[in-house]
C-alpha cells in the first residue's frame, strides 16, 4: 500500500460526482476565507491564524470519510477538514474573532484549534498550538480505543485521525507516538501534510527524508503516499486508508504533498520570503485541477461559477454575523479551570479496630488493586510496572497476574507517552493510571502536561477536563544517588490545571490515591520513597 495513483477518466457515477461538487463548493468556501481574512485584516489578524490555501484537497478527502464514530486531532491548518465535517464557515469565523459563542473554546484558543464534542460529529479533543505534540494524545486516544474493545466495552470500530504538518514529523514526540502505534497495533490514521515549508525553512533545511521515508523505520507502520493537491486522488487514498483501519485495526501513514498558496500565518506573510516559490505552487492549485476534472466531467462552466457564487455569499454573510456576535464576558475568563470532582471529603474508618499497619507503598498497591476489580475501563501503564517486575519499588506486584498483561503493562522508555497518551485514553473513556518512575525523570512529560493535559479543560470551556492519575516516586532515599532522589513539586506547583497531592502516611496514600482516580482531572501523586 505504498501509493494511491488511481486515475479516473471515464464519467463517474453520481454519487462521486456528487461528492466532486461538494468539494469544489467547499474549496470554493475556503478560497474565499481565505481571500477575505486578508482584505479584512483590521479584524480578522489581530489573533494569529492560518488557512487551508492549497491543502483544500487531502483535507476535505479526509472530512469525507470521518464518521461520527471517529476521533480526530487535527493541526492548525486544518480549516478545510472542519468544512468537511459539516461546521459552517460562521462557526470557525467565532473563532478567528475570539467570540463568546465560539463553539470550540468560547473565544479562549486560536483559529484552528478546535474542540469539539456534538451528536452527529467526529469527536475533537482540545488540541494545543505546539507541532507535533498532538501525535501523543491522538495516539492515546487510538490506544483507548483498543483496549476498550479488548474488554468488550465498545461496540463500533472508530478510528483516530492525526494530522500532522511534515516538519513536526522531526518532533521526538512523534517518533514515541509512532512507536506505540505499531508497538500495540493501534487503529490510528496518521496524516501527513508536506508543503516543502516550516515557517520560512525549507525540507530541504530541516530534514533528509520526508514522513513517508522516515515512517519505513517503523516496522509495522503501513504507508502510502498521495497527490494532496489532487481531489480524486486524495479521495481513493484515504478512502482505502480508512477502509484499512478500520478493518485491519492497525496504523497507517499517509504522506500527502500539497502546496502552500496562502500565508504561513497571518503574522509570518508568504511575500516576505518565498519569491518565485508561489509561482512554483500555484501550478498545482487544487481548485483548478478539480475543476478542470469536473469541466472533462460534463459539469458546466454556469454551474461552477453558480457554485463559487453562492460560496461567496454564504462566506460574506456568514463574517459579517460573526463580526456582530457578542464578545466574551469577561467576568468569566476564569471558569472551567477544573471540572467539578464528586470526592470532597474523607470517609471511612482510618485506623479500623483490630487492623494490620501496612506500609504506604503497600497502601497504594490496594487502592490500585481495588480499582481495577471495579473499573473495567480503569488501566495501568509505565516503565516496569508489568508482571515481570510489577515496580522497581513493588508498586505494582501481582497486578498484571490479576488482570492481564493486556490492562497492567510495561512501556518503552517514554515518558512524553505516559503522561500525554492520557489525554487521549480520557478523551475515548478510558481511566488511565500511569507511574512515572521516578520523579528526576518526569521532565520529557512536562511538555505534555502542561501543553496538553492542564489547558484542556479551560480552553475547551469544560467539555473535556482529562482523567489521568500520574503516580510519581519522589524524594531521596537510600543509595538513589543524584538522579533518582529528585524533589519537583515546587516546580508541579507553578502549574495550573492540575492537581498535586502528596500524601505522608498510609491511610491518606489509599485515601488520595482512589479520590484521584475519581477526580475528572489530571492528578499528579508523588510518592515519597523514603516512605514508602
Amino acid at each position: 500500500m505504498s501509493t494511491a495513483t488511481k486515475k479516473v477518466n471515464e464519467i463517474v457515477d453520481a454519487d462521486l460526482l456528487n461528492v466532486c461538487l461538494q468539494a469544489y463548493r467547499l474549496m470554493c468556501t475556503s478560497k474565499r476565507l481565505a481571500e477575505l481574512y486578508d482584505e479584512r485584516r483590521d479584524e480578522c489578524a489581530k489573533y494569529v491564524h492560518s488557512t487551508s490555501r492549497g491543502h483544500e484537497a487531502i483535507q476535505l478527502a479526509a472530512g469525507f470519510q470521518l464518521k461520527a464514530i471517529d476521533f480526530v486531532s487535527p493541526y492548525y491548518r486544518d480549516e478545510s477538514m472542519l468544512l468537511a465535517i459539516g461546521l459552517e464557515p460562521y462557526e470557525l469565523m467565532l473563532q478567528l474573532m475570539a467570540k463568546r459563542d465560539d463553539p470550540f473554546s468560547g473565544g479562549r484558543s486560536y483559529y484552528g484549534h478546535p474542540s469539539l464534542k456534538r451528536k452527529g460529529f467526529p469527536t475533537i479533543p482540545h488540541q494545543s498550538s505546539a507541532t507535533g505534540m498532538q501525535a501523543i494524545p491522538a495516539t492515546g486516544m487510538a490506544h483507548g480505543i483498543s483496549y476498550l474493545e479488548s474488554e468488550g466495552l465498545l461496540k463500533e470500530k472508530s478510528v483516530v485521525l492525526c494530522s500532522l504538518g511534515d516538519g513536526s514529523v522531526t518532533e521526538g514526540e512523534v517518533a514515541e507516538a509512532f512507536q506505540m502505534a505499531v508497538l500495540k497495533k493501534l487503529p490510528i490514521i496518521y496524516l501527513i501534510q508536506d508543503n516543502g515549508w516550516g515557517i520560512s525553512a525549507t525540507g530541504e533545511e530541516m530534514r533528509t527524508m520526508d514522513a513517508f521515508e522516515y515512517a519505513a523505520g517503523f516496522k509495522g507502520l503501513e504507508r502510502m503516499r498521495v497527490d494532496g493537491s489532487d481531489f480524486m486522488n486524495s479521495y481513493s487514498g484515504l478512502k482505502s486508508a480508512f477502509d484499512f483501519v478500520r478493518k485491519k485495526r492497525a496504523p497507517i501513514l499517509i504522506h500527502a504533498h500539497c502546496p502552500l498558496l496562502g500565508h504561513h500565518t497571518s503574522g509570518v506573510r508568504k511575500e516576505w520570503y518565498r519569491g518565485d516559490d508561489l509561482k512554483i505552487h500555484a501550478k498545482e492549485d487544487p481548485i483548478v485541477k478539480l475543476e478542470k476534472y469536473l469541466i472533462e466531467q460534463q459539469v458546466s462552466l454556469d454551474q461552477l461559477n453558480e457554485i463559487k457564487k453562492e460560496a461567496e455569499e454564504k462566506v460574506l454573510s456568514d463574517f459579517k454575523k460573526a463580526l456582530d456576535s457578542p464578545d466574551p464576558d469577561v467576568s468569566d475568563f476564569d471558569s472551567h479551570e477544573f471540572a467539578a470532582t464528586p470526592v470532597t471529603e474523607e470517609k471511612g474508618v482510618r485506623i479500623p479496630e483490630h487492623g494490620e499497619k501496612v506500609v504506604m507503598v503497600d497502601a497504594a498497591l490496594h487502592a490500585v488493586d481495588e480499582i481495577l476489580r471495579k473499573h473495567p475501563e480503569a488501566l495501568f501503564y509505565g516503565q516496569d510496572v508489568g508482571g515481570r517486575l510489577g515496580g522497581v519499588f513493588r508498586e505494582a506486584a501481582t497486578l498484571a497476574a490479576k488482570y492481564g498483561d493486556h490492562r497492567v503493562f510495561n512501556t518503552p522508555i517514554q515518558e512524553a507517552y505516559i503522561v500525554g497518551s492520557t489525554a487521549g485514553m480520557s478523551a475515548v473513556g478510558a481511566k488511565p493510571i500511569v507511574e512515572i518512575q521516578f520523579a528526576d525523570y518526569i521532565w520529557p512529560g512536562i511538555n505534555q502536561l502542561v501543553e496538553e493535559l492542564s489547558k484542556s479543560c479551560y480552553l475547551s470551556k469544560g467539555k473535556f477536563p482529562v482523567q489521568a492519575l500520574i503516580r510519581v516516586p519522589i524524594g531521596a532515599y537510600g543509595g538513589g544517588g543524584p538522579y533518582h532522589s529528585g524533589s519537583v513539586e515546587s516546580t508541579l506547583l507553578t502549574i495550573r490545571g492540575i492537581k498535586v497531592v502528596y500524601p505522608s502516611n498510609a491511610a491518606d496514600m489509599k485515601g488520595l490515591l482512589k479520590a484521584s482516580f475519581y477526580d475528572p482531572n489530571p492528578v499528579v501523586l508523588l510518592e515519597h520513597k523514603g516512605l514508602y
